[in-house]
C-alpha cells in the first residue's frame, strides 16, 4: 500500500496526526486521568458526599454544564469539518459563523471550563485543580497545530478571520 493511502481514501489532504498524538492526545489523556483520580479521591475523602449543594459545588456544576454545552454547540456548528484529530479534508470549509464568530476555538474553551475548572471546583479539589491546569498548555499547543494547518489551507481568509476573532476567550484572548 502506498504511503498516505489510508488518509487519501478518507479524503484527508493535510494532517498533523503524529504531532497531535505525541503532544496532545497522550499527555492530555495522562493528565486528564490523573486529575480525575485526584478529584475523585478528594471527593471520597469528604464526608459530605457528592450531592452537597454549597455555593462552590453549584458553581462547579454550572461551569461543567456550560462548558459541555459550548463544546456540543461548537461541534454541531462544525458538523462535517469536525475531527478528533488535526486534519484538513478535501471538502474542508472555514467556519466563521455561529459560535465561531466570537472565538476561533470554542471547543477548547468549553473543555477548559468543564474539565480544568468545573470538575475540580465541583469536587472541592485544590490538587485536582492544579493537576488539571497542566492541560491548558497542552491545549494551547494543539491550538497552535490546528491554526498552522488552517493557515496553510485557507491562507488570507484564515488570516483575516484570525484578526477578527480572539483565540480562546471571546473579546479577551
Amino acid at each position: 500500500m502506498a504511503k498516505g493511502g489510508f488518509l487519501k481514501r478518507h479524503g484527508i489532504v493535510r494532517n498533523a496526526i503524529r504531532e497531535d498524538m505525541l503532544y496532545f492526545a497522550l499527555p492530555g489523556l495522562f493528565v486528564f486521568t490523573a486529575g480525575l483520580v485526584v478529584c475523585a479521591w478528594d471527593l471520597v475523602r469528604r464526608q459530605e458526599g457528592l450531592f452537597m449543594f454549597s455555593v462552590h459545588c453549584v458553581g462547579g456544576l454550572a461551569l461543567l454544564i456550560i462548558g459541555l454545552i459550548i463544546m456540543i454547540v461548537s461541534q454541531a456548528t462544525l458538523w462535517r469539518n469536525y475531527s478528533s484529530t488535526v486534519v484538513i479534508r478535501e471538502d474542508h470549509q472555514l467556519i466563521t459563523h455561529g459560535i465561531y464568530r466570537f472565538t476561533r476555538n470554542p471547543i477548547y474553551l468549553g473543555g477548559i471550563m468543564a474539565v480544568c475548572i468545573g470538575i475540580p471546583v465541583y469536587t472541592s479539589s485544590l490538587y485536582g485543580f492544579l493537576v488539571m491546569l497542566i492541560l491548558i498548555p497542552i491545549i494551547l499547543n494543539r491550538i497552535r497545530l490546528e491554526e498552522k494547518l488552517l493557515s496553510e489551507e485557507f491562507g488570507d481568509a484564515y488570516l483575516k478571520y484570525k484578526e477578527a476573532t480572539k483565540k480562546l476567550i471571546p473579546f479577551i484572548y
